[in-house]
């Protein structure tokens, strides 16, 4: 099997899937719904972003999007992660692991330095992504305010 870029009808088989993706990304912290779902793939297309994704006989394994986009930090352009999934049944096989080599080869092609994404806390994917040789960049915190 091999990794590709999705064809037109399999990535908008991949955005079927997206409350269900967003809820289990985000780990409680966003509130699955379509507007929100559009809110935040509106930048990734806008973007040119795309999916890479992982399939046999046309069913789909995984799949990762990857855009471009402006580190605020150091003002330099750099790949983004903007989605890593891998479908439950086809779990611990290396997909997840394998799709992001794919995807770091990628914008290696593109000429990128750098990729950066974006995970939320308690997601077990943080382990396979510091495997990877990610570090952790910034972390935002929240404090709920009891205002009686």
């Amino acid at each position: 099997m091999t990794i590709r870029k999705a064809t037109r009808d399999e990535t908008q088989r991949i955005l079927n899937y997206h409350m269900a993706v967003m809820k289990e990304a985000t780990m409680g912290y966003v509130k699955p719904s379509q507007e929100k779902v559009a809110e935040l793939m509106a930048p990734f297309f806008n973007g040119g972003g795309y999916y890479l994704v992982r399939s046999k006989n046309n069913i789909i394994h995984g799949w990762v999007g990857i855009v471009r986009m402006i580190d605020q930090n150091t003002d330099e352009w750099v790949g983004f992660i903007n989605e890593m999934y891998v479908l439950p049944y086809f779990r611990n096989q290396g997909i997840a692991e394998k799709l992001c080599k794919a995807a770091f080869n990628q914008l290696k092609i593109e000429g990128f330095n750098k990729v950066h994404l974006n995970v939320y806390a308690g997601n077990p994917a943080k382990r396979l992504y510091q495997k990877l040789g990610f570090q952790d960049v910034s972390t935002l915190m929240a404090k709920n305010l009891d205002l009686g």
